[in-house]
Order: C-alpha cells, then structure tokens, then sequence
C-alpha cells in the first residue's frame, strides 16, 4: 500500500488512504479512527508517520482529536466564499485560545471546550483603518478578486 518509491512523503499517502476511507463511507461522520499504534500496524510505519498524517488531516478539517480518547471523524462543512478585495491581506495561522473559544459552534464548545485543535483561521487585514476579520479555515473557501461587481453574492472585505 505504501510505496517508498513513488516521491509522495509516507504521512502524506498515509493521509491520502485515511481520506480515501472516509470518502468511500467506511468512517462516518463521529466515528472513531482506529488508534495510532492500530493505524501503524495498518500501515507498516511508525507512530510518528501516523501522527503526521492526522495532523495532515486535522489541518483539512476531516478530523478532530480529543487527548486520551483518539481522533474522530468530522462531518463536512457548508463553505461560504468569502472574497478578498484587491489590496487586502490574508493569512493563515493557527488562533488563540480566545479565538478557538469565540468561533466555536455551541456544540464544539460543550464537545470540545472550543474550536477543534488543528484548525488554522485567516486573518484578512483590509488596509489601514479598517477592522481586521477572524474567519475559520474549515467553513470558508477565500476567493480573491478585483473589486467586487453588482452580482457578487461572497462577503467581502
């Protein structure tokens, strides 16, 4: 399954058949992936390969990880376009502890005490004297764009 010949770094194919299996429906939305150690026996490679790959797919959004229990599948969210006007800004970094908890949904913040850990956000900076926006990486698609035209249906900043 694994092919160390092929280029693509081992996590990386790790990651591309733990995605392939959620996509075919054999992980469901809220279910438990297999352990790491059961992964990596799946495998033939290391904890620390597997370790990788998850974090590989909690950066996408696929799965969550909660310390002591394992990593779970995520159900897949609507993403809104959100376009960035010429001249403004966008990165993309991890949040911190008071923006995981303020853009989490009520039911991560009851599941999770917050956002899921792995979620980068983009903060768009629009120019000087405007506002900077927090968006989550997991719910939103960034489009940019020259100024925006009467039938642009995206935020805008």
């Amino acid at each position: 399954m694994i092919d160390y010949s092929s280029g693509v770094p081992v996590y990386r194919q790790v990651a591309n058949a733990i995605r392939d299996d959620i996509t075919a429906g054999l992980y469901q939305p809220g279910a438990w992936l297999p352990s790491e150690a059961q992964l990596s026996q799946m495998y033939e490679v290391g904890r620390d390969t597997v370790r990788e790959a998850l974090a590989y797919l909690r950066a996408e959004g696929r799965i969550t990880t909660i310390r002591k229990r394992g990593s779970m599948v995520t159900s897949e969210p609507e993403r809104k376009s959100f376009t960035v006007r010429r001249g403004a800004r966008a990165i993309a970094r991890m949040p911190t502890p008071d923006e995981r908890r303020d853009l989490a949904t009520s039911s991560e913040l009851r599941e999770f005490g917050g956002m899921p850990e792995g979620v980068p956000v983009f903060e768009i900076i629009p120019g000087p004297r405007k506002h900077r926006r927090i968006l989550r990486s997991d719910h939103v698609e960034l489009v940019f764009d020259e100024p925006a035209s009467a039938g642009d249906s995206g935020q805008q900043v």
